[in-house]
């Protein structure tokens, strides 16, 4: 029986809304050399944000270029959003792809737009692909009175990922699936097959975009130092006040984006459409478990029964790790630590930057939604889901022969009942919806 978890929370209320604009503020004074100017602008703009919320939303709104919206189920009452990339023209005995966001985005942190998108590239080459949302941001609610819950990274670890595994399976009907993970959705399926939970061995094949698999690098960011001071993130609206600042993103250089994004991977405008789309609030009980693990230097589950550094080497699936050479959120030498761990018999790392043959050095956000990914990322992910992410062709062939025998002996028992065998003689109002195919 799954836990109960702690009390519901709403986020954007009016406490946190308050405390979100005076931090604001008081961050835009102290960013640099432009400091009364930012300052200025990030007050007027909080003070009339509704005035200019309609705004926001013609420059940078987006809208979702998925095809189609599914749910997927967790034992503990999370209904996770699945965006569905239907191909259309399917490649055959291709495994369904589940394309996952990092910690504080949704899907949009993956799937931007025609130009910005994993997703999309897949299934314009014949992949069907769900985009996840995962608990606590984007679509995904939970099914309490209030639509919260807290949660931490054990839980999505146990519940998420079996959750859309086994929906993405019955939509489809495909034996198995592949996995691609940008930064914590890489590392939410370590978790899941260094466990070894239910369904681990239903991932056919696996790509790391940008997964540490130790963060210890991080207490030398923003983390290590937030580690010391946990309440920040219980006190701030991150995704309001993301909303806030998008029209100033880009425009101004700060250390908070030269953290998270280079200019030469992504461009101003990308960062600003994700600020006002894809940022979202991190769960209490997320952000303490990761800011502890920064802290003790040790990744385990909150009750210590689990070390998800020493899981890696129960990881068996064929596994793809790119790395960005300019990456400051998951370094290089932490991806590379996930691979050098797993025990996949077939395994490639790459760090993408000048020196692999990219036209430039790869920052963590330029990973998947850079200018240049559908040119050096995005084959790199197609390449390895053709070898590893499709039924074998012996396999097919046999599936094919075993229903077809199955076939014949159904229209057999249907002409001994005096029948007609099913699939025949239906007439064009009659016939059946289209299903989603692998």
């Amino acid at each position: 029986m799954p836990r109960m978890f702690g009390p519901i929370r709403k986020r954007k209320s009016p406490i946190y809304i308050a405390t979100s604009i005076v931090l604001i503020v008081i961050l835009a004074i102290v960013a640099g050399s432009a400091a009364v100017v930012i300052a200025t602008l990030v007050l007027l703009i909080v003070l009339f944000y509704p005035l200019f919320l309609v705004v926001w939303d013609r420059l940078y709104g987006e809208k979702d270029i998925a095809d189609q919206l599914f749910y997927a189920h967790t034992d503990d009452g999370w209904n996770i959003a699945m965006h569905f990339h239907r191909p259309p023209y399917p490649r055959v005995g291709a495994f369904p792809v589940i394309l996952s966001h990092g910690i504080a985005n949704n899907k949009y942190g993956v799937d931007m737009d025609h130009s910005h998108s994993l997703a999309y590239y897949l299934k314009q080459h014949g992949f069907p692909v769900f985009v996840l949302s995962l608990r606590g941001v984007g679509k995904s609610y939970h099914a309490s009175r209030y639509g919260y819950r807290d949660f931490n990274f054990d839980e999505i670890v146990q519940y998420d990922v079996p959750a859309v595994i086994r929906k993405a399976r019955e939509l489809t009907g495909a034996p198995k699936i592949s996995w691609v993970g940008h930064s914590m959705g890489a590392m939410i399926a370590y978790g899941f097959m260094g466990r070894k939970l239910d369904g681990h061995e239903d991932i056919a094949s696996f790509v790391s975009l940008g997964g540490p698999g130790r963060i210890d690098h991080a207490r030398r960011t923003i983390w290590g130092a937030l580690s010391n001071y946990p309440w920040v993130n219980e006190i701030l609206d991150f995704k309001f006040g993301a909303q806030v600042i998008s029209p100033l993103t880009g425009r101004f250089t700060t250390p908070v984006e030269e953290l998270v994004y280079s200019k030469d991977n992504v461009n101003s405008r990308t960062v600003r459409r994700l600020m006002k789309n894809g940022i979202e609030n991190i769960g209490q009980g997320l952000a303490r478990q990761f800011l502890d693990w920064v802290k003790t230097n040790r990744e385990t589950t909150v009750d210590g029964s689990h070390d998800y550094r020493e899981g890696l080497r129960n990881i068996k699936a064929p596994s793809l790790y790119l790395s960005g050479a300019r990456d400051h959120i998951a370094v290089p030498e932490s991806v590379k630590f996930a691979h050098d761990q797993s025990a996949s018999k077939h395994k490639q790392y790459v760090t993408l930057g000048r020196e692999s043959g990219a036209e430039v050095d790869y920052c963590h956000t330029g990973l998947v939604l850079g200018d240049r990914a559908i040119q050096d990322v995005f084959p790199r992910v197609l390449a390895w889901l053709e070898t590893h992410g499709r039924e074998k062709r012996g396999r097919i062939v046999f599936a094919r022969i075993i229903r077809r025998v199955q076939k014949r002996r159904e229209h057999r028992r249907e002409r001994r009942r005096g029948n007609r065998p099913p699939g025949k003689y239906r007439s064009p109002t009659n016939r059946p919806s289209s299903v989603i195919q692998a």
